[in-house]
């Protein structure tokens, strides 16, 4: 193992275990054995360091969905299982897990997911599988209801329900 990889594997542990918070430049240098200058010139900064463990955590993501993507499934069940990847991605994260306490790595992520989505969206709009929408917002919305409902709702939460409950709504409206 070169060294670049011995700070990423060390950092990766470090920060699953004690949170972005709690870890230091320090601490990564010398559990690795390198010194800070080292790191330094594979990472500019702590967060940058962090930042890639949640880029790493974003493409393996993007790979799950894509694979659903290019199955042989009906449009609105790739939309679910896609947002059910994400989700498990979500909720499952142990960098995430570790970090709750700091605003600016959640933000991160979800900003990411909430890219992706927008992304999706408007290929779908060029597809003629969704109507025309504005895609950031529409993004934006659908993301924000399944992180309230999974992580703020006060009752029992099957997460293959509510993703069920939410691609109707979206599918079929409230509205009679």
């Amino acid at each position: 193992m070169n060294k670049k990889e011995q700070v990423i594997e060390t950092a990766r542990r470090l920060f699953a275990n004690f949170g972005f918070k709690k870890v230091s430049m320090d601490e990564i240098a010398n559990t690795s054995h390198v010194t800070k200058k080292t790191i330094y010139t594979y990472f500019k900064d702590k967060e940058e360091m962090f930042n890639y463990f949640l880029d790493e955590e974003f493409e393996a993501m993007k790979k799950d969905v894509a694979h659903i993507e290019t199955s042989k499934i009906p449009f609105a069940e790739k939309i679910e299982k896609s947002i059910m990847a994400m989700l498990k991605y979500r909720k499952n994260s142990i960098f995430l897990k570790s970090n709750l306490e700091n605003p600016e790595i959640l933000n991160h992520y979800d900003q990411n997911i909430i890219k992706f989505i927008e992304e999706k969206l408007k290929l779908a709009q060029e597809k003629k599988f969704i109507k025309e929408c504005d895609a950031h917002l529409t993004s934006f919305i659908i993301y924000r209801i399944f992180i309230s409902v999974l992580f703020e709702y006060d009752g029992e939460i099957d997460d293959a329900k509510v993703t069920k409950e939410i691609i109707s709504i979206l599918q079929n409206g409230l509205l009679n």
